[in-house]
């Protein structure tokens, strides 16, 4: 399975190569640019999200004020868990924009894969036949000091006499017409199929460094970026711009040139991806006046109504000089109820001279016995 999809890749690489005069660096581009197309949609996807962040960020700083001037754990975790459920409410999902990051591990290790082996997965070689020209040109010993048996052959190939290569691909059963096929890595002095060392080919970790240091700089300008409150993340944030660019050229000074070159090439793709998606996809901005209204709202759900009075609320309460409702009851509307001693001295006198002093419902309410006693 792997090794199909290998070929798969090498095919593509050696089409690209040949459309471009068989150099493998614009092949590489080419190549670059078919996985950018190819992963569009999901940059689409992770620009709709950045942008449904973005409008949910007057909610979120309602929140966060909400619990302003306190920094105890609790608090922190209560911000945390409400910052949370607004995001599922919402149908946001913080971990989407990691899914192009995470494709594209395994197209690096799959292109790697083939850069390092390019007679087998690009040539179509096999390993029987690689075996027999290395052996037919006593060079078994002297591919040990390349990155793979197929880049040193190559390597060697270039160098020694065309009578000598034929008479190697003879003993493979193979004609002079395959080294048509094999790419080429050159680029003036550059020999793509080598790894950086202390040469040349240094320069192309350093590139890889320095642009992807750019991309992340760029990209975050025009990207939507979660909050950072506390100073250690900020911290840590400028930490990972140095960190990132340096594991990746550590990793570029142990694999062949070609893979530095690619990440660069992925690098400068992705920059301009992000910028055409910020221009067709505009992020909303948040103002203070949208953050007003979201603690405005935010206020609306958390307050607690009132409960209205009860059939329940009313046989708890045995006179009007002893009312033991609990804190809610207290508070509850009492809806048209009007307590007699509400009235002026002069309204009591007249109301009980009337017999108009209680209304009907409280004399069902409280009965005839407490509102003799009342007056």
């Amino acid at each position: 399975m792997f090794n199909a999809i290998y070929q798969f890749f090498g095919m593509i690489l050696s089409f690209f190569s040949n459309i471009t005069g068989g150099f493998y660096l614009f092949g590489l581009f080419l190549f670059a640019l078919l996985i950018k197309i190819l992963l569009l949609p999901l940059g689409i996807k992770q620009q709709k999200n950045s942008i449904k962040q973005a409008k949910i960020r007057p909610k979120e700083m309602a929140i966060r004020n909400k619990y302003r001037g306190r920094t105890d754990r609790k608090t922190q975790q209560d911000i945390q868990n409400e910052v949370m459920d607004l995001y599922t409410r919402e149908g946001y999902s913080p971990t989407a924009g990691c899914l192009p990051l995470i494709i594209q591990m395994p197209v690096i290790l799959i292109l790697y894969t083939v850069i390092i082996n390019p007679l087998k997965y690009i040539c179509g070689w096999s390993a029987d036949q690689i075996e027999i020209i290395a052996g037919a040109l006593n060079l078994a010993d002297k591919m040990k000091e390349f990155a793979s048996r197929d880049i040193g052959l190559i390597h060697y190939l270039n160098s020694m006499s065309q009578s000598e290569v034929n008479f190697a691909l003879s003993s493979a059963n193979l004609s002079s017409e395959s080294l048509s096929t094999i790419p080429d890595f050159t680029m003036g002095a550059f020999d793509l199929s080598m790894n950086p060392g202390w040469n040349i080919l240094i320069i192309v970790p350093i590139l890889t460094f320095v642009f992807q240091f750019l991309a992340s700089k760029i990209t975050r300008k025009f990207t939507f970026q979660p909050m950072q409150n506390d100073q250690a993340t900020n911290s840590t944030m400028k930490v990972m711009d140095f960190v990132l660019p340096a594991m990746t050229t550590w990793i570029a000074f142990g694999v062949p040139a070609a893979i530095g070159i690619y990440w660069m090439f992925n690098n400068i793709l992705g920059v301009l991806q992000t910028i055409i998606l910020h221009k067709a996809m505009p992020l909303p901005t948040c103002t203070e006046e949208d953050i007003k209204a979201a603690e405005k709202e935010l206020a609306g759900k958390t307050h607690k109504r009132k409960p209205a009075i009860t059939n329940e609320t009313k046989s708890n309460i045995r006179s009007l000089h002893y009312i033991d409702f609990d804190d809610e009851e207290v508070d509850a509307d009492l809806g048209e109820y009007e307590s007699i001693y509400d009235k002026k001295p002069e309204e009591r006198e007249k109301a009980a001279e009337r017999k108009e002093a209680v209304p009907e419902k409280q004399k069902k309410l409280f009965g005839k016995a407490d509102m003799k006693d009342d007056k």
